[in-house]
C-alpha cells in the first residue's frame, strides 16, 4: 500500500508541473511567470517527495507511530 501512495504522490507532482507549463503556453493569463514557476517549483517538490518516499527514506511518514498499552 505504502509504494501505491508514493507513486500517487509523484503522479500528482507531475500534474502540477504539467499545469505550470500549460501556464506558460496560455497567454491570456495576468502573471504567467509567477503562477508558472508556483506550479513548476510545487509540482517538481512533490514529485522529488513521491520519489524519495519511494526509495523507502520516508517510511516514516506512512506508518502512524503505535503506543505501548500500560496494562
Amino acid at each position: 500500500m505504502g509504494k501505491l501512495l508514493w507513486a500517487w504522490t509523484i503522479l500528482a507532482g507531475l500534474m502540477l508541473a504539467r499545469l505550470g507549463y500549460n501556464e506558460l503556453a496560455m497567454p491570456e493569463t495576468a502573471s504567467p511567470e509567477v503562477t508558472a514557476t508556483l506550479l513548476l517549483t510545487g509540482g517538481l517538490l512533490t514529485g522529488l517527495v513521491g520519489a524519495t518516499g519511494l526509495c523507502g527514506l520516508l517510511g516514516w511518514v506512512v506508518q502512524a507511530p503505535t503506543l505501548p498499552r500500560g496494562d
